[in-house]
């Protein structure tokens, strides 16, 4: 009987967590939301946009690629989830990962997704037509205003002009620090940055976030610059807490690797995550090779 208890205790306490963590999930993303709502009906969210970074200190994630299920689900405020679908969220879990305060599940994302009801009557085509499938998605969307749709928050949805002020907002919380060299004077940690960068990259500034005490030294954000705009790279250092633990999920391949002997969580062949002597390290790319990903990442000496 004891048994029975303890093992219903311990769904129960799963569930809970499972519906913790989809409430505490982001999934705004910057440009093309048409773009990005179709993904949802075909295949995992890419991680195209690596600098949409929360407006706050609390909300502050790295940028993730996320399950087409999590997302749609996320649609409506999760504080509770049914039996029934935090069991199929849990069967749809096709790999995991986890690495310290660091966690990557990858989702079977084979399942149709139904468009949300929050969605319906709120988007409509160029041409004015109500948009009530991800089958087709048109290129551009609108809200019943005409005003241009360019991102979405859960089930808002977020005009071009509240973007702009949204980005306004959240550049004035960041504090912006160009000479490498000057990182540690704000870090709680020495920050590491790559020895090896491929041809044409150069390291271009760090950017930390501001809180009511100041800079906050938990968190930088590494930008690298590149004459070819197809090619990214972006890096991010987290003091390695509870405060800055998060999870991940996506209908990508995940894959646990090795770095110099440490075990690292690679995403699709172009993201990067790992947990080194306190620190928690984030590399994301664009346009770049596995191999080069991989070399990226062991030339720093954490």
């Amino acid at each position: 009987m004891n048994n029975k208890k303890s093992a219903a205790q311990a769904d129960e306490l799963e569930l809970q967590e499972l519906g913790d963590y989809l409430a505490r999930q982001d999934f705004s993303r910057e440009s093309d939301p048409a773009e990005v709502l179709r993904q949802v009906r075909s295949r995992s969210i890419q991680k195209q946009q690596e600098d949409d970074r929360m407006k706050n200190k609390q909300r502050i994630r790295r940028p993730v690629m996320i399950a087409a299920s999590l997302l749609v689900a996320a649609v409506v405020s999760v504080s509770f989830v049914r039996p029934s679908f935090a069991q199929e969220m849990l069967e749809r879990v096709l790999n995991s990962v986890h690495l310290g305060h660091i966690e990557v599940a990858q989702m079977d994302g084979s399942h149709p997704k139904e468009f949300p009801d929050a969605w319906k009557g709120k988007i409509f085509d160029q041409e004015g037509n109500p948009v009530t499938s991800f089958n087709p998605m048109p290129e551009a969307i609108f809200n019943a205003a005409g005003e241009a749709i360019v991102n979405f928050d859960g089930d808002k949805l977020i005009t071009l002009s509240e973007q702009e002020q949204l980005d306004k907002e959240a550049s004035e919380q960041k504090f912006t620090v160009k000479e490498a060299v000057k990182l540690d004077q704000y870090a709680l940690f020495k920050v590491k940055l790559p020895e090896y960068l491929p041809e044409g990259f150069a390291f271009d500034h760090g950017e930390f976030y501001k809180d009511e005490a100041g800079v906050s030294g938990q968190i930088v954000e590494l930008f690298f610059a590149s004459k070819d705009k197809d090619k990214r790279i972006w890096m991010q250092l987290r003091l390695a807490n509870e405060e800055n633990a998060f999870s991940m999920a996506t209908d990508d391949k995940v894959e646990q690797v090795k770095l110099k002997g440490t075990d690292a969580v690679l995403v699709s062949d172009r993201s990067l995550d790992w947990e080194a002597n306190g620190v928690m390290y984030g590399l994301s790319t664009r346009g770049l090779d596995r191999a080069e990903v991989l070399k990226i990442a062991e030339s720093i000496n954490w």
